[in-house]
């Protein structure tokens, strides 16, 4: 998956721009929607995943305007869960990493427990 950063993308608290770079939040959002990609073909009907847990590390920033590119392999998959390692390169470099654990649940189950109407 490869992403553009924009200036929605920066690290921003309270209206406050902290640091014009790609921040934790967008690098999260990403690092799960690869994963994602990588459940979503082996979910049967009536089935969902849900991010159980994820860890990110940084090492180098990236300004706007700078391309990423972000890649999920499977670490590890059974029925009910999927581990994914993310890697984020800008220009070759890695800028940082990910462990992400994903469950697979009923779907309508998780709906109800979360007070969502039925999709």
């Amino acid at each position: 998956m490869h992403v553009v950063v924009t200036e929605d993308m920066t690290a921003r608290f309270d209206d406050e721009d902290v640091h014009p770079v790609y921040g934790t939040a967008a690098l999260v959002r990403h690092a799960e929607q690869v994963s994602r990609r990588l459940l979503k073909p082996a979910l049967e009907p009536g089935e969902e995943g849900v991010g159980a847990s994820l860890t990110v590390r940084q090492h180098a920033p990236v300004r706007v305007g700078r391309r990423v590119e972000l890649t999920a392999a499977v670490v590890t998959a059974t029925a009910r869960r999927l581990v994914t390692t993310v890697e984020a390169r800008c220009e070759g470099a890695l800028v940082a990493d990910a462990t992400f654990t994903q469950v697979v649940v009923d779907r309508a189950a998780f709906r109800a427990r979360a007070g969502l109407p039925e999709a």
